[in-house]
């Protein structure tokens, strides 16, 4: 018994079941976790190493290169880079998808700490960080105030941290812009010396002064007491009072302990005033928008604190609201594909009933798939979303071959709709059984096979489409014939009509193109060689950057600045934006800037609704009138929005300073390409640093060694940090280290003196040569070579692909010297891999389909000639797109692989039909004929539901995420697919299967005659 009887014989058994699953996809909807992306955990490492006060050549030599050797015993390594700053150094390793993370970060962990002997004595801990999407703030707020709150930790912590820290969902908040306490011992070196105090004893004595450790057990009367011995500071007088000498002397007699607020070597601008910035991160269970909701919420009522009066708030980034409108957008163009959908069906159906019992799989099946994903533990995401809204389109293709087929069977037995809707079922069962499953398996080769990112976003997609085919099926074979049973036959049925009228005329011209295929297929072969110009002439880049109103100026500076220095030049910025606020459509202003060589500013433009200009218009105008500055340049990030990267390339070799003097020449090249501008180094700023040199002779004259001179000059120019100081619950850094330290010159050195064994103080500089010298105020590194990366930015008529093209042929003729060349990294590398992966992809989705239809025509030759369907349909995709001049990306091969699943549904439909005629004993032309015409209402009409669907996202704006890639390359590639598929598929379809058809019969028949002896061979004449 199949479910088309079922459903007939038990009609109210088979409404409640689709009541009962619509009701539970309700309820399994509203439960639905809501999240901007999927949860993964990415194969990253991250190693920070602070170790702040030194510097970057000193760090790459004593910590990055000591772990990179470490590290690079790890198996699975893809790549690893580092950076070494004077504050420390940063590692990134990436590993092979597939491999496990937390395991890796524990080796990594053991083998940092098996080589702690090799790294420096004062270095206090390393942190290894994995990578979760889960783990991004969902919130980045900028928040400034009409009071400076640099130095209201403790206000901030109370009125703001800690309340959004209860929130429900809220897994940790963080705030930066203000400056934490920290204890700190100022030291006079005029008292140490007058008291005569060794400054590295002194730094070892307080140290071991604070302290808090076990001392085991002690067993008393049958009990078991813990002994812990507790030296730990409880207060600032304790410190103060502590004695340092055997005469008495006490530390705050040549030292200023005071709880100040720690010096900030950063600052934060939100629209020219002082901004701190807050980023919350959720749990992984919670829902995103609700936690969005609560922390704008709680944020709107503490800046009604009087404390907080006057908050200015900047979101840097939002997830909340960008899923939220990106939802809202997909789910507008789900309406409105829908509603056309609906009109295209009423236009061929002419009845309302009968377009209402069609139009009923759409909201049934959303409905299910949601609830089968909320069971499956799949989130409501911006990819999930995207497969529910291709489908939509889709989901009524089942059905609209079913009810064509019941009326085909109504029109000829209008007394017997119960058989009508069995049969006529029946008869196009199979077909919709093959549409589906080639629907389905095209994703397969990417749910199953290698772990890549793009696999694992498609994984989503895949699910909910797969779920939405199988429930359009489960409506089509069951809940459709039962109401197409019920419900009285549309008017259209037996009586003429226009689509009566086109079938007529497309009958004569399938029996023209069977009387002539040699024309049919010589037409066919010059649109075919035709296509190729399209293809020639579509440009191509796999990522391109989304359109965005926020946009990014970096600081390109020519050394390292102190922050009143770089405020000077970052305001004189932002007041030209502020004086042209209006003109350029400026919302926020927000800027960030550091001692460390970091400078950039952040433009956030008017939202889209209330846009009147272009984003790259306003870039051109503002690079037009930027100002000069003194301390460097300046020039937009990437093509001017803030997820744009342009193009990296990266010098590699051993010598920092031969990488330097090459880029120079380089750079000078990549100018003179075209399409390409704003060519500079990433780390261009350059810093003075005073080398020490030890004099080791000297030192052992005076009774030192080498690294006592270097401890003390160490503690005197950075400080030491000793062990935290508790207060309460918290944990409060401590510092010992000179007064003014940060202020100190190269004539204050002249004033240290060290302490001799003999008591005697030597002055610093009897032992050591101080001379003052350039440096790179960063080191790269990738994989254990020494890199210097230059960025380009792109005119916005320059595709990556064709910057890549320009830029390999100019750097054919530059000369690198021995041991050194170029690469563009990582630039390209994921570009190349995903396009490399989807190709392969795609051929074996495409094998997949062919064995799916082999199996259900039995039969080699008939899936071939629906294969062609497809070939053509990539010509339409380039057609569309070099008519609209739409760039083909990585989406644009999304759309492509659910082409593939969707274009041969119209010739298994078409073409299951023929082969049904033909057994009934019609002849092949005749077959060929009729039923090319019985099958043209039902082509149009789900290839119209499914065009029309797709229009909103073809012409419409809407991002991925809001701010990511553009959806209309993918639904423009479905369009002009499915367009140019259509017509090849009504108009040669027919010819192919004939020609096809005839080949096969003429190979049975060579394999009839040579088993029955008809062919014999001439045998040579005997000689």
């Amino acid at each position: 018994m199949t479910l088309a009887e079922l459903s007939l014989k038990r009609p109210v058994t088979a409404v409640m079941f689709f009541v009962s699953m619509t009701v539970i996809g309700l309820l399994a909807a509203f439960r639905l976790p809501l999240e901007y992306m999927p949860d993964i955990q990415a194969p990253f490492l991250f190693i920070d190493v602070p170790y702040p006060g030194s510097t970057p050549a000193e760090i790459e030599r004593t910590i990055a290169r000591p772990i990179e050797e470490a590290l690079s015993t790890l198996t699975g390594i893809q790549s690893m880079n580092s950076s070494s700053r004077a504050d420390g150094a940063q590692l990134f390793l990436e590993f092979k998808w597939g491999q496990d993370v937390s395991s890796k970060a524990v080796e990594a962990r053991d083998k940092i700490d098996a080589i702690r002997a090799d790294l420096p004595d004062d270095l206090q801990r390393f942190f290894v960080f994995k990578f979760s999407t889960s783990d991004q703030p969902v919130l980045q707020l900028r928040i400034s105030s009409d009071g400076d709150l640099s130095n209201s930790y403790e206000l901030l912590d109370r009125k703001l941290k800690r309340p959004l820290e209860r929130l429900p969902g809220v897994a940790k908040v963080t705030i930066q812009g203000v400056a934490p306490p920290e204890v700190q011992i100022e030291l006079s070196s005029d008292r140490l010396s007058a008291h005569n105090i060794n400054l590295n004893d002194l730094a070892k004595s307080l140290r071991e002064a604070n302290f808090s450790t076990s001392a085991g057990l002690i067993h008393d009367g049958g009990m078991r007491y813990r002994v812990q011995p507790q030296g730990e500071w409880r207060s600032l007088d304790e410190v103060r009072n502590l004695v340092i000498n055997d005469t008495g002397l006490r530390l705050g007699d040549i030292a200023d302990v005071q709880l100040r607020p720690a010096r900030l070597d950063y600052q934060r601008r939100l629209d020219q005033r002082p901004a701190v910035a807050i980023d919350i991160s959720r749990e992984r269970s919670a829902n995103l928008v609700e936690v969005g909701r609560a922390v704008l919420a709680e944020v709107a009522r503490a800046s009604k604190e009087p404390e907080l009066k006057g908050l200015t708030l900047y979101f840097l980034q939002n997830q909340a609201k960008g899923v939220t409108d990106s939802l809202r957008e997909l789910g507008k163009a789900g309406i409105e594909g829908t509603v056309l959908s609906v009109l295209v069906l009423f236009f061929f159906l002419r009845d309302w009933r009968a377009t209402a019992m069609v139009s009923l799989a759409i909201p049934v099946c959303f409905v299910i798939t949601l609830g089968c994903m909320y069971f499956f533990g799949i989130s409501l995401n911006i990819l999930s979303m995207m497969g529910l809204l291709l489908a939509v389109g889709m989901l009524v293709d089942n059905a609209v071959v079913a009810v064509e087929s019941i009326y085909q069977y109504r029109e000829r037995y209008p007394d017997k709709p119960w058989y009508s809707a069995v049969e006529g079922t029946r008869a196009v069962g199979t077909a919709i059984t093959a549409g589906t499953l080639t629907s389905i398996i095209v994703f397969l080769p990417n749910v199953f096979g290698e772990r890549t990112p793009i696999a694992i976003y498609l994984t989503q997609v895949a699910i909910s489409m797969a779920i939405a085919h199988i429930a359009s099926w489960l409506v089509a074979v069951s809940l459709i014939p039962m109401l197409a049973a019920k419900l009285p036959p549309p008017k259209f049925i037996g009586r003429e009509n226009a689509i009566t009228r086109l079938q007529h005329r497309y009958g004569r011209l399938v029996d023209w193109s069977l009387q002539n295929r040699g024309k049919t297929m010589l037409g066919l072969l010059c649109l075919l060689l035709l296509s190729f110009v399209p293809m020639s002439q579509t440009k191509s880049d796999m990522f391109p950057a989304g359109d965005t109103r926020e946009m990014q100026l970096r600081y390109e500076l020519n050394g390292n600045y102190r922050l009143p220095q770089l405020e000077q030049s970052v305001s004189k910025i932002e007041q030209y934006l502020t004086e042209h606020k209006k003109e350029f459509e400026i919302r926020n202003i927000y800027s960030y800037f550091d001692e460390r060589g970091n400078a950039q500013t952040n433009i956030l433009l008017t939202e889209d609704d209330d846009a009147i200009r272009p984003a790259s218009e306003i870039i051109d105008d503002i690079r037009k009138g930027l100002p000069k500055l003194a301390i460097g340049s300046v020039s937009f990030d990437g093509n001017g929005g803030g997820n744009s990267n342009g193009i990296k390339l990266s010098l590699v070799g051993d010598s920092t300073d031969t990488l330097r003097e090459q880029s120079e020449s380089v750079m000078a090249v990549l100018s003179r390409v075209p399409g390409l501008h704003d060519v500079r180094l990433v780390e261009n700023s350059e810093e003075r640093e005073i080398a020490v040199r030890i004099d080791r002779e000297r030192a052992r004259y005076y009774g030192f060694s080498a690294a006592d001179v270097a401890q003390y000059v160490s503690i005197a120019l950075r400080g030491a940090q000793l062990k935290d100081f508790r207060r309460g619950d918290t944990q409060i850094p401590t510092w010992v280290r000179f007064q003014n330290a940060d202020a100190q010159s190269i004539n204050d050195m002249s004033d240290y003196k060290l302490r001799a064994p003999d008591g005697s103080q030597i002055p610093l500089m009897a032992m050591v040569e101080v001379r003052t010298q350039g440096a790179a105020s960063t080191i790269q590194r990738e994989n254990r070579q020494t890199s210097l990366q230059i960025q380009t930015n792109l005119d916005s008529d320059t595709t990556s692909d064709e910057a890549r093209k320009r830029i390999e042929t100019a750097m054919a003729n530059v000369s690198l010297p021995a041991g050194y060349r170029w690469t563009f990294g990582t630039s390209f590398r994921e570009a190349d891999e995903t396009g490399q992966r989807m190709m392969f992809n795609i051929i074996i989705a495409l094998v997949l389909v062919y064995v799916v239809m082999c199996a259900m025509f039995e039969s080699l030759i008939y899936p071939a000639a629906i294969m062609t369907t497809f070939v053509f349909s990539v010509f339409g995709v380039f057609w569309l797109f070099w008519i609209t001049g739409t760039t083909f990306s990585f989406m644009a091969m999304i759309g492509i692989l659910i082409l593939m699943g969707v274009v041969v549904n119209n010739g298994i439909v078409m073409l299951m039909h023929i082969n049904q005629l033909r057994h009934e004993g019609l002849l092949r032309t005749e077959a060929l004929v009729r039923g090319s015409k019985d099958r043209l209402r039902p082509v149009l009409m789900t290839m119209g539901t499914a065009i029309l669907a797709m229009v909103p996202l073809c012409i419409g704006t809407v991002q991925v995420g809001g701010d990511g890639p553009p959806y209309f390359p993918m639904a423009r590639a479905i369009v002009g697919g499915l367009m140019f598929s259509t017509i090849v598929t009504l108009m040669a379809l027919p010819v192919i299967y004939s020609l096809l058809d005839d080949a096969r019969l003429w190979v049975r028949k060579v394999g009839s005659d040579g088993r029955a002896g008809r062919i014999l061979r001439q045998r040579p004449a005997a000689s």
